[in-house]
């Protein structure tokens, strides 16, 4: 990131743009995630998040990118369950609040999580555009297509015009479910269910003749009674990859790319860059973003997407959906190259992130603590470590990470190294 304007950083988990806002339960899981928007914040800067930032997490984070604590505004906003995010700041009367943080701060832009109706128009009523468009009106023109590439049926029908490779598989409604999966299993022996509107893994079931896979389904939440399924064919999967990608004022170009790790169909961490058995579909990967991206843009979009796909095998790269949004990915990238750039590094270095759980609960400062007095944490002068990213965890032990190092393989020794002074499993 580049010196800039001040912005709004709209932490708008609860989003109908990936999910339905239905799926309470998953989008409040994902909402927990909100404190570590904390590392986009530069000097000027205000955070709207729907979960607290803790007072330490706060310190350790700003601390660490050198932005002074008074210099940034955090406001929590905590919603309403099946409520856009800026319908419940509206409900609960904090929309007076966030004028008067915007208000003074010359430039101001809104940089939403999800390029949704609800935070263009939320920036229309503050008076402020959204980052990377003129205006508020500019980023609405967008939404047609953000609407449509973060669904999978909208995915599978843009996808062969531009070059990329899909499963092969149909759209159906929910009450033709059934008779689709009978005839997949038919002609093909498994399947794979994905709800239209998903992600992160969440809902995606694995079908092979004989399962009661229906009892599977969640009626209320992922799909719902009325949404469209994904019937797909079953791949044989090596590797889970993907692709960043950003729409800017100088075109179409690569953020990163890496291998996702997962537990079944769920992300669990990510590993970049490519390398070893992963690295030849780099090339491909951004063949396809830059196909896809020119396509966002002749629509009116613009700031990052990315594709995820799967290497099969027998080697096939195969791309299985867009995200038109920032990702679970993108906010510790952009953490990881300024902390690069703040140690004199030029270009940004290996680094995975993960996931796991501690052997006991733990809060912030001593997690914090295990890995300083261990050597492990980040360092300037060290040029690698781990950085806890995402805040404590509201169970004290499913904690968050990220490791930064100058390869894979010293990636992985500080891995294990996290593991056994953390506890982790």
């Amino acid at each position: 990131m580049q010196d800039r304007s001040p912005w709004l950083v709209y932490a708008n988990f609860v989003s109908d743009l990936a999910l339905g806002l239905e799926a309470g339960d998953v989008l409040e899981r994902w909402a927990t995630q909100a404190p570590r928007k904390v590392w986009l914040l530069r000097a000027g800067d205000v955070l709207v998040t729907p979960v607290p930032v803790s007072p330490d997490f706060r310190t350790y984070a700003l601390g660490l990118l050198d932005v002074p604590d008074a210099s940034v505004s955090v406001l929590h906003a905590p919603g309403r369950r099946g409520a856009a995010m800026a319908d419940a700041l509206r409900q609960d009367g904090l929309l007076e609040t966030v004028r008067g943080l915007v208000a003074g701060r010359a430039g101001m832009a809104l940089l939403p999580t999800a390029l949704d109706a609800s935070a263009v128009a939320l920036a229309a009523e503050l008076g402020i555009p959204v980052s990377g468009y003129a205006s508020a009106e500019g980023a609405g023109a967008a939404l047609g297509v953000t609407s449509l590439l973060n669904t999978k049926a909208g995915f599978r029908q843009v996808a062969p015009e531009l070059g990329i490779r899909v499963p092969r598989g149909r759209v159906c409604r929910r009450d033709e479910l059934r008779d689709a999966v009978r005839s997949h299993l038919a002609g093909h022996g498994r399947a794979v269910l994905k709800p239209d509107r998903s992600a992160g893994g969440h809902g995606i079931l694995f079908v092979s003749p004989g399962d009661p896979w229906w009892l599977g389904l969640d009626e209320g939440g992922l799909g719902g009674a009325e949404g469209p399924w994904i019937v797909e064919e079953w791949l044989d999967v090596a590797h889970s990859v993907s692709v960043q990608m950003d729409v800017g004022p100088h075109g179409v170009g690569p953020a990163f790319s890496g291998e996702m790790r997962t537990v079944g169909p769920v992300f669990s961490g990510y590993l970049s860059p490519l390398s070893g058995a992963t690295a030849g579909a780099a090339e491909e990967l951004e063949r396809w973003g830059r196909a896809l991206g020119t396509y966002l843009a002749d629509r009116g979009y613009a700031g990052p997407f990315g594709i995820d796909a799967v290497i099969t095998r027998d080697g096939a790269l195969v791309a299985t959906e867009s995200n038109i949004r920032r990702t679970a990915t993108t906010t510790p990238q952009v953490m990881i190259a300024r902390l690069a750039r703040s140690a004199g590094l030029t270009g940004t270095p290996a680094w995975l992130l993960g996931q796991r759980r501690a052997a006991a609960v733990l809060d912030f400062g001593t997690a914090a603590g295990r890995l300083s007095a261990a050597g492990l944490d980040w360092t300037t002068a060290r040029r690698e470590g781990v950085v806890l990213y995402a805040d404590a965890p509201h169970d004290g032990r499913s904690w968050r990470y990220a490791v930064i190092g100058p390869h894979r393989e010293r990636l992985l020794e500080l891995e294990a190294a996290l593991s056994e002074v953390m506890g982790l499993s």
